[in-house]
């Protein structure tokens, strides 16, 4: 797919995500990275490797216990094919490094997709060794090293174990965005907190 076409989809999956959220009625705010202002809150820069600049797509606030105020940030993705077990590995090595540098930042980590990918191990996708091979995978922009043994050596297995519950996996389908709360129901609900003071 050319390079703009890919934009446009993924832009167009982040939109869709960002409504999906919303329409939990479970957020506060949330925004996109092409946002102009609060698109810069979902960026940072690996370490290594020419500290080249990595960001989420959807960000934003939660509302309601048991995460209410947690922010939230996420890695959103509009399409099928093999590649994303591979993107799904640079996404645990992104929640890992947020996480660790900036937990200000970040209290949950989605991961959106219209698309399983590994099956066979989708109960085990947010388990310790999952996220410890995605960090691997991405070595040498986290740790910038080359060998795998060494990578693992530096994985601090007390953010893996904060990390294992931050993080969400949803799959959506277009016939379930079809279900979707109505923006002028949603505006209600909102409306209803608001004179009661809840937000």
């Amino acid at each position: 797919m050319p390079g703009e076409a890919m934009h446009k989809k993924g832009a167009d999956g982040a939109q869709r995500a960002k409504r999906w959220l919303d329409a939990t009625t479970r957020t506060r705010a949330s925004w996109t990275n092409e946002d102009e202002v609060a698109g810069g809150r979902l960026e940072f820069n690996w370490p290594h490797a020419g500290q080249e600049p990595y960001s989420f797509d959807v960000g934003g606030f939660l509302y309601g216990q048991p995460f209410d105020n947690h922010s939230f940030m996420a890695e959103v993705k509009n399409y099928s094919g093999d590649n994303l077990g591979n993107d799904y590995d640079d996404f645990l090595a992104k929640c890992y490094l947020t996480w660790r540098d900036n937990t200000r930042w970040a209290n949950q980590f989605m991961f959106l997709t219209w698309h399983p990918f590994r099956i066979k191990t989708w109960t085990q996708l947010r388990d310790p060794d999952a996220i410890i091979k995605g960090c691997v995978a991405n070595r040498r922009r986290l740790f910038g090293v080359d060998d795998e043994v060494e990578a693992r050596a530096h994985v601090d297995n007390s953010l893996i174990d904060e990390l294992k519950n931050r993080l969400w996996l949803v799959v959506l389908s277009e016939k379930q965005e079809q279900l979707l709360i109505s923006d002028q129901d949603r505006a209600l609900i909102v409306s209803s907190r608001i004179e009661k003071g809840l937000m």
